[in-house]
């Protein structure tokens, strides 16, 4: 695509729509976590996960994201999801998507925001951030 003729393309023409944040994660905490979807578009679809710019080595923290508080809803990333790799903050994690359920498929906008939700906390202070990228569908 020629970047100089994107201007009249709207979001859903675009792959890889940054959908939503959570900056600033506690990833010392075992307690639900809101990623804010930003425009709650009517649908879209997750097709990333990535988790960035951790404080500290994460070597213990483990926890899925879920499209419902206390780990409800269908997990979006499971709860055994490892965050050991995050070992500097220059470093980046693409979250392993679920494939089981409706995980896979549209998400409408009767869900609003997603949730970080740690399985076994890191065991000391730790933050790092999460983005959720995707495509936006027509309604």
């Amino acid at each position: 695509m020629d970047a100089t003729k994107v201007g009249s393309l709207l979001p859903q023409q675009f792959g890889g729509i940054l959908l939503g944040t959570l900056i600033g994660a506690n990833m010392n905490s075992t307690a639900d976590q809101i990623i804010t979807m930003f425009s709650n578009p009517a649908k879209y679809i997750i097709r990333r996960i990535v988790v960035a710019n951790a404080s500290i080595s994460l070597t213990t923290a483990a926890g899925g994201v879920y499209t419902a508080a206390s780990k409800g809803g269908t997990a979006v990333v499971a709860s055994s999801q490892a965050y050991s790799s995050l070992s500097a903050s220059t470093l980046f994690l693409d979250l392993t998507l679920s494939t089981t359920g409706s995980a896979s498929t549209t998400v409408k906008s009767s869900i609003p925001n997603l949730y970080l939700s740690l399985t076994t906390a890191q065991g000391a202070a730790a933050t790092a951030d999460v983005y959720v990228y995707g495509d936006i569908l027509q309604a």
